[in-house]
């Protein structure tokens, strides 16, 4: 299934006529969002565009499709297979990975026992994050990874919206599947927010090596101390580090001599040190290689830049 008929049966099909644009603009289609009484909102190459109900793009709203109550709801029930409490554990999460690796992001009222959200009732907003699984984009990186034969401890680093995601999918990728620096080693991924392997059904939807091992909606401190112990990698790879305990489970990891791929949110070094201050000294200790990611904008054009330097300080590449 392509990736254009994928996100078409995400809605029921009195939508599909304002999804004809689709085959035109699915490879710079990044989020698609429904929010009730408001406009649909496609966000092409980083530039928000109005559907009509013919599928004719705009940059006005004032001919777009206007979400109601009861279409939201229905597109809700068509994502969910019509039986939402069979999906409650993800609801409680606030998205749900569908088929072709998208992420649904859920928002409506919460009913909540204590600090725990129970349940997703009164759905009004949803957000459909389209994956984008670029091969190869890690290719010009690769050399600056590896030293000695072994590839080295990195951290990517950039706002979000930057291609971090993917960026990380594709070092895994090539580390699983090995390359002219490394042969290729065993990788778990701890895969908290489904959006590494994009896994439906625990199947990955994404290609992630063919030595990788998949963990899939586990928070990363546990489900890095749960493959230390079971699955023997050689790389463990996690998305977005925050928690106190992330860190702490890096430290472990790295102890064990595992090696480690990950990333953070953050404009640049300077960003990360000032936002997660008081872990600089670990992600000093644990990291080798930092790849900071940015947007260029040209027009309408938009291109990844990237810079890599070293736990030192010092610039090795760019583009």
């Amino acid at each position: 299934m392509d990736k254009t008929e994928t996100i078409r049966n995400l809605f029921p099909r009195e939508f599909h006529g304002m999804l004809k644009s689709l085959p035109d603009i699915v490879e710079d289609l990044q989020e698609i969002r429904l929010r009730v009484n408001c406009p649909c909102i496609f966000i092409v190459n980083r530039r928000e565009r109005y559907p009509s109900g013919d599928g004719k793009l705009s940059d006005s709203w004032e001919n777009a499709v206007i979400m109601n109550k009861d279409n939201i709801a229905a597109v809700f029930n068509h994502i969910c297979n019509y039986s939402p409490y069979a999906y409650e554990s993800q609801l409680r999460q606030g998205y749900l990975t569908v088929a072709g690796g998208h992420r649904v992001g859920i928002f409506g009222q919460t009913v909540m026992e204590g600090n725990t959200v129970v349940l997703m009732k009164q759905v009004q907003f949803l957000h459909i994050r389209i994956v984008h699984e670029v091969k190869g984009v890690a290719k010009e990186i690769l050399p600056f990874l590896y030293e000695g034969g072994q590839i080295l401890n990195t951290l990517i680093i950039s706002p979000p919206g930057a291609g971090k995601t993917t960026m990380l999918r594709d070092i895994a990728r090539m580390a699983s599947d090995g390359s002219s620096f490394h042969p290729g080693l065993q990788v778990c991924i701890i895969d908290e927010r489904s959006e590494i392997a994009g896994s439906f059904m625990g199947v990955p939807q994404n290609h992630v090596g063919i030595r990788s091992d998949v963990l899939d909606g586990c928070p990363k401190a546990i489900g890095m101390l749960m493959a230390i112990r079971a699955m023997g990698p050689q790389l463990i790879v996690v998305d977005e580090l925050g928690l106190k305990e992330d860190y702490e489970a890096l430290v472990c990891a790295s102890g064990c001599g595992i090696k480690l791929l990950a990333s953070i949110h953050g404009n640049d070094l300077g960003d990360v040190w000032k936002k997660h201050g008081v872990e600089r000294d670990v992600l000093q200790e644990v990291f080798q290689r930092f790849i900071v990611l940015s947007w260029e904008r040209n027009g309408r054009n938009v291109k990844q830049r990237w810079e890599i330097s070293d736990g030192d300080g010092k610039v090795l590449g760019k583009m």
